[in-house]
């Protein structure tokens, strides 16, 4: 009986032990089954970051791409455009299409006459404001009446008005108690089309003008001028070309003495342009005195118009 307890107690320990031992392998396999899945997770979570990180790698690349697409492709021509700044502003008023500036503001004409003397290869535009019920019986808009009186008092000035563009406008601005609007106007400048250069150039070299050419004494006026910046900067890059200015004149008067009115008028002007720098050897007068008329001679008009420089550049 007493071997009986003994094996029987030997058993009981050993089957503790044997329990024991496979309760610590389980826990071992746990434990590293954890440690295999939280490595896999990790590892899963890893890769899913960086694909996210591709991903927003690939957003930022494409982004930059667009924005250097956008910096490196020409802009519309409409958007090529530089406002020109004045210290004073122009007023339009509610009542008419005039556009209204104190005297002091009379520089204005000078600034843009010096500027398209300085730079022949741009032109400005003329935008005015107007509102959406402001049209004239005619059905023009309030703005395009007004960029077109600005338009003519820089002709007038001496501008060369194909390099004036106008355009209007429509806003809902308001204008102050006294029927005023000190914004409506603006003017901005771009370089010239190859169509329109042509379009100047071929005006260059077929010119006529009117200015002063009846009067006894020359007088050169800022017509004159810009056109004669114009001629140098042609000739710059047409260096070959050569300038033939053919005076005219009316009727009254000895036939021979009007040819020699027509031959004292080119010559007058083709002294003007050597004094501002034109080569001599590049400009040749004559005259054609009475004999090829372009209006009337019987009317004051007539007579005026026919009294006229004709400028040829081959």
């Amino acid at each position: 009986m007493r071997n009986f307890l003994k094996a029987f107690l030997l058993f009981l320990v050993w089957a503790f032990f044997a329990q024991y031992l496979h309760s610590s392998d389980k826990q071992s396999e746990e434990k590293s089954s954890t440690k295999t899945s939280k490595t896999k997770t990790l590892n899963e979570v890893s890769k899913t970051s960086d694909i996210s990180v591709k991903k927003i790698d690939s957003i930022k690349t494409d982004s930059t791409s667009a924005e250097k697409k956008r910096a490196t492709s020409p802009k519309p021509f409409e958007e090529n455009l530089t406002q020109l700044k004045f210290k004073h502003k122009f007023v339009t008023n509610a009542n008419n299409t005039r556009v209204i500036f104190p005297k002091e503001f009379f520089y204005f004409r000078d600034s843009i006459f010096s500027f398209l003397n300085k730079n022949q290869q741009k032109e400005i535009i003329i935008t005015a404001k107007h509102l959406p019920s402001e049209t004239l019986p005619d059905g023009t808009n309030y703005g395009i009446a007004r960029a077109n009186y600005l338009k003519n008092r820089l002709v007038k000035y001496g501008v060369n008005p194909n390099r004036i563009i106008t355009k209007s406008s429509s806003s809902d601005f308001e204008y102050d108690l006294d029927g005023f609007h000190a914004d409506g106007i603006t003017i901005e400048h771009r370089n010239l089309t190859k169509e329109k250069l042509d379009i100047i150039e071929k005006e260059i070299t077929n010119k006529t003008l009117y200015s002063y050419f009846g009067d006894k004494h020359f007088k050169a006026d800022r017509t004159l001028y810009a056109y004669m910046l114009e001629i140098k900067d042609y000739l710059k890059n047409n260096p070959n070309k050569t300038i033939t200015i053919t005076g005219h004149t009316d009727n009254v008067g000895d036939e021979k003495a009007n040819e020699w009115i027509g031959l004292e008028r080119a010559k007058n002007v083709a002294t003007y342009f050597t004094q501002q720098g034109i080569d001599t050897s590049k400009i040749k007068t004559t005259s054609k005195g009475e004999n090829i008329p372009i209006d009337d001679n019987t009317t004051k008009d007539g007579r005026a118009k026919n009294r006229r420089i004709e400028i040829t550049i081959k």
